[in-house]
């Protein structure tokens, strides 16, 4: 627990001589955990008194040394198992249950998140669309003021910005799509992506409740759900505040050895 987007501070501790370990440390808003057959454990790994860095380990559940303390009351509610607390306490490990090498857990992890991110990225795209759909079958039907609310320019617009927003949001799915078909880690295009998205629906999702009106409050359509739902996207697989960060970082590297720009007048 206490890592959140930044890994270096991870508190759960691997300690042992190479070939067994004892891990302890408690883990909070872990996605799936109830239910789940086994686990994939990533604990800072110390090796006779030396920090090598993180490390994975596969453990089957249910573990007496595991105790799922409390399922978390979040405002999603799609992922399977839920999110949930959970407790490690001396919990013995071998050699043999470590995934790949001692020590490279970042890495490991570090490979999968562009196609994680991609996976939200098309998940909550299909739930903003139906959302849309939804909103646009009822504005042409629902009357106010002599005319369908559609007909009128603030609800118009709405939708039409939806249409927008959408389609931004597939075109740059589709780029970082594209960069990982092509070899590249496509860590920069799914940064971009996932910000891009994650905004772009949460927009869309808001107008949709906002022209349901008083229905889009309700559980009578998924709208409500939908909109719950995307607004926790912001936040996981790295919250827009930390890939903002981490494109700037980027795009100062790119800049430094450029010759500096110049006012014109000079």
């Amino acid at each position: 627990m206490g890592a959140g987007s930044d890994p270096s501070l991870m508190q759960t501790t691997a300690t042992g001589d190479g070939e067994t370990f004892t891990i302890s440390g408690r883990k909070w808003l872990i996605t799936g955990a109830d239910g789940a057959a086994f686990m994939i454990l990533m604990a800072r790994t110390t090796v006779n008194g030396v920090d090598v860095g993180a490390t994975m380990f596969m453990v089957d559940l249910p573990n007496p040394a595991i105790k799922l303390e409390r399922l978390i009351d979040s405002i999603d509610s799609s992922f399977t198992g839920g999110h949930a607390v959970v407790e490690i306490d001396k919990l013995v490990v071998r050699r043999s249950d470590v995934l790949g090498e001692i020590g490279k857990g970042f890495q490991y992890a570090q490979v999968r998140l562009a196609p994680a991110r991609l996976t939200h990225c098309m998940r909550w795209l299909g739930a903003a669309q139906r959302a849309h759909d939804i909103a646009v079958a009822h504005a042409r039907v629902r009357p106010a003021f002599g005319k369908p609310i559609g007909e009128h320019q603030a609800v118009g617009f709405a939708l039409a910005d939806n249409e927008m927003d959408l389609h931004i949001s597939r075109l740059v799915t589709l780029e970082a799509a594209w960069a990982l078909d092509q070899g590249s880690r496509g860590n920069e295009e799914s940064s971009r992506a996932k910000v891009i998205v994650s905004e772009a629906l949460y927009r869309v999702a808001d107008r949709c409740v906002q022209v349901l009106g008083g229905l889009g409050l309700t559980a009578d359509t998924p709208v409500a759900q939908i909109f719950r739902e995307i607004r926790a996207f912001r936040i996981y697989d790295g919250p827009s505040e930390t890939h903002r960060w981490s494109l700037a970082r980027r795009i100062i590297r790119r800049t430094k050895h450029k010759p500096e720009a110049r006012d014109g007048n000079q």
